[in-house]
């Protein structure tokens, strides 16, 4: 029993100790911290937000002519009622005062300090009764008018309500959205059972899920870019992540993966490449050897029949020629399936260029500067040629020019296509990029180390710059 017991206590350690290296407690605390600081601050921020848009409802000049509703009913036709009168406007003014929002569960009071002032006239447009302040001063007069419903500022409204009798009720409605007085109603209406509730279970656990995220997110990012690199081809890459959690372990596990993987792939080129041996063996051997054979022989044959029958003899090494331009199709097969077709497409850039602009000779006088014998990939001599077509009918287009040069330059492994104009030129820096700029960018970004310049000023014509990495390419045979 007393010899067992140092080996339970070790284990307990060991729990312990795998418990406060993982990643559970780090995600509880966190999870206790955030949801403790960060649901307070997060319910005062969504507070103004939610109220001020339900207050800017509410204050509409059409909802609080909706309000009154029941007032104006009562006064038409009733402004001789002296008592009658001071009792509605009364009645309005305090339920303008205390407008409720929507569903009745907010009120104005608790976000501004509202003012109302209204008055009562006849139809000669005299003041019979008033409700006023010092702040929202109404006139002594008003003449008769159709309905005006109008939100004078961001904080009054206007309200000009026509009664059936001739007579008038003008408001003038005051109320601006105050988010300090907001952020206090709310926590003193909020109640300690609700803002507990809203403390520990409601919004923290927002704040929660995203600041977890996040970190997490910026661990699992390091174990996406080394499996990107995998899926490039490069398994050299390791992650360096020494702890002792379990992302830390997953790590640990993928490096010797990746080690794994870095071995296979080195035995499967080398397989690959001894399968591809064996492929050329076997089609040398079932093709071009036979062939070679059969037109020794045919050879042979022919020497033997030469002085005998020279016409039997001829008919051979006819069948001879034959046979050697299937070897000469066959192994011409043989190195297009070795060599990359697209590798070996090139293409003369003078001539690209001069079938590309053959169309703009007749309308002004184009000189091409380059050297002959200047072979690109066909890709780019296509994309300087199509660069060049867009500079040119840019240049006759807008810029009326007559004379275009294109020239070349190029030095210490760059080169650069010079297109210019002598037309009237235009403002670069104030000019927006169209289309065809754009797609003149674009297109130099896809040279290697692609770019373009332009220079241009009013009445100087336009100068545009390709500039990319460049080596000399061999002429296609």
């Amino acid at each position: 029993m007393l010899a067992g017991r140092p080996c339970c206590e070790d284990r307990e350690w060991s729990e312990i100790l795998r418990l406060w290296q993982s990643l559970w407690w780090k995600l509880s605390l966190g999870s206790i911290v955030v949801t403790l600081l960060g649901s307070m601050l997060v319910s005062l921020a969504l507070s103004p937000v939610l109220d001020g848009q339900a207050f800017r409802q509410v204050v509409t000049p059409a909802h609080l002519r909706q309000l009154i509703e029941t007032e104006l009913r009562v006064l038409q036709g009733r402004r001789g009622d002296r008592a009658l009168v001071t009792q509605m406007l009364d009645s309005i003014q305090q339920r303008l005062l205390n407008v409720d929002g929507p569903d009745g569960f907010y009120g104005i009071r608790e976000s501004s300090d509202p003012q109302v002032s209204l008055a009562l006239y006849d139809d000669g447009g005299r003041r019979v009764a008033l409700r006023d302040n010092a702040v929202l001063a109404l006139p002594a007069q008003w003449l008769p008018g159709p309905q005006r419903l109008e939100q004078v500022s961001a904080a009054e409204r206007l309200l000009v309500l026509p009664l059936g009798d001739g007579s008038t009720l003008l408001v003038r409605h005051y109320a601006r959205f105050d988010i300090w007085k907001n952020m206090r109603s709310t926590l003193s209406d909020a109640g300690s059972f609700f803002g507990w509730l809203v403390l520990l279970v409601a919004l923290p656990g927002l704040l929660l899920g995203v600041s977890l995220t996040w970190w997490l997110a910026y661990r699992l990012r390091r174990l996406a870019q080394l499996t990107e690199g995998w899926a490039h081809g490069d398994f050299s890459m390791r992650l360096a992540d020494d702890s002792r959690d379990e992302l830390g372990e997953h790590a640990r596990a993928i490096n010797q993966v990746a080690g794994q993987l870095q071995a296979h792939v080195e035995t499967g080129r080398e397989l690959a490449a001894l399968q591809e041996r064996q492929r050329l063996a076997r089609d040398l051997h079932d093709s071009i050897k036979q062939q070679v054979f059969a037109t020794g022989l045919q050879l042979h044959a022919a020497q033997q029949w030469l002085e005998r029958r020279p016409a039997k003899a001829a008919l051979l090494l006819a069948e001879a020629a034959t046979q050697n331009q299937a070897v000469h199709r066959d192994l011409g097969a043989m190195l297009s399936r070795l060599k990359p077709l697209e590798a070996a497409r090139c293409q003369d850039l003078r001539e690209e260029l001069a079938l590309r602009l053959q169309p703009w000779h007749a309308h002004l006088a184009l000189r091409l500067e380059l050297p002959d014998g200047l072979v690109l990939p066909i890709e780019q001599a296509h994309e300087l040629a199509c660069i060049a077509n867009e500079a040119v009918a840019n240049a006759l287009r807008h810029g009326r020019a007559r004379r275009v040069c294109l020239s070349w330059q190029a030095d210490a492994g760059r080169a650069e296509l010079l297109i210019a104009d002598e037309g009237c030129g235009f403002d670069a820096a104030a000019t927006a990029s169209g289309h065809g700029l754009t797609n003149m960018r674009e297109r130099a970004a896809a040279l290697p180390e692609g770019a373009l310049h332009l220079d241009s000023a009013p009445g100087q014509g336009c100068r545009l710059a390709v500039s990319f990495k460049f080596k000399q390419e061999a002429r296609p045979s």
